[in-house]
């Protein structure tokens, strides 16, 4: 959650300084504009003066600063918004490295507790089934006793009704 609030903080950020940008782009250009102006107004004069048509040498002009100007402020914005990205690129996948860090101390201490929960439940287990097992080894002598017994009881009644019948 923190990663998208400096993600967004870091965006805000960018979109503040290209407005700043904006403004100082727009004052530039009024600038540059106000220069032109200025110069073309001094070169009409002087041709005017002499006679000579200026139009081509305008457009001339004009291009030629039109061009420069645009690279210019083309590589002004792409060089602040690399940056900016940059910026905001580094700072998203610190936070997330943090994060993933965090998030795996956590696992392996959660994996840690189950593991040796695990094993107390194992211990547990294997006391329980060994005093089955007694249990078990017990009641089967009970059992084998019981037969036992019962084979002698049957036989002294069968002594007992072959000796009631000798009678």
């Amino acid at each position: 959650m923190s990663a998208l609030v400096l993600q967004n903080n870091a965006l805000n950020k960018f979109s503040n300084d290209l407005l700043s940008r904006d403004n100082k782009i727009a004052n530039e250009l009024s600038a540059c504009i106000s220069e032109i102006n200025v110069n073309l107004t001094a070169e009409i004069e002087k041709n005017k003066a002499r006679g000579e048509s200026i139009t081509a040498k305008i457009e001339k002009t004009f291009i030629e600063m039109n061009k420069k100007f645009s690279t210019e402020v083309s590589i002004k914005i792409a060089n602040k918004f690399s940056a900016c990205l940059f910026e905001v690129n580094s700072t998203f996948t610190a936070e997330l490295v943090r994060n993933d860090n965090e998030l795996n101390k956590k696992l392996t201490r959660e994996i840690a507790k189950i593991n040796s929960r695990d094993a107390g439940y194992i211990s547990e287990a294997q006391k329980i089934l060994s005093m089955v097992n007694n249990v078990t080894t017990r009641l089967n002598n009970i059992e084998e006793a019981c037969r036992n017994d019962f084979s002698n009881i049957s036989s002294e009644f069968t002594s007992i009704k072959i000796f009631i019948e000798a009678l």
